[in-house]
């Protein structure tokens, strides 16, 4: 019977940490420039998420959001076609299960974004 005076406590306690950890895993434009590049793995989900995996925005409003990206101008092939697209390259690791290295890869045609997605290299 004592014990059921603790429950509605130990209940509360564990709703506050499960809370804080979801928060840190939460995108925000000041968390993505406080957090290593190689421990943002946790944040690309959320940011995601939150902004349609990017899509429709201009190259500008992501390079505003995130900052520049790495240096030099990159392309991926397209799957499809087979021709070269312009990308914006994020290192995002820091995912437990991936040993290798991740970014994130933001697709453009012209300066707008057709689409975003974490790949492991």
């Amino acid at each position: 019977m004592k014990y059921l005076k603790f429950l509605p406590v130990l209940l509360l306690a564990l709703l506050v940490f499960l809370g804080c950890g979801s928060s840190q895993r939460s995108f925000t434009p000041e968390r993505w420039t406080a957090t290593e590049p190689d421990q943002r793995g946790k944040l690309v989900e959320s940011l995601l998420e939150q902004y349609d995996r990017l899509q429709g925005m201009t190259r500008q409003e992501v390079e505003d959001l995130l900052g520049p990206d790495q240096e030099g101008e990159q392309s991926a092939e397209n799957g499809m076609t087979g021709e070269e697209i312009p990308v914006l390259v994020y290192p995002a690791g820091g995912r437990s299960f991936s040993s290798a290295s991740e970014y994130l890869y933001v697709y453009l045609d012209g300066e707008t974004v057709t689409g975003a997605r974490l790949e492991s290299e």
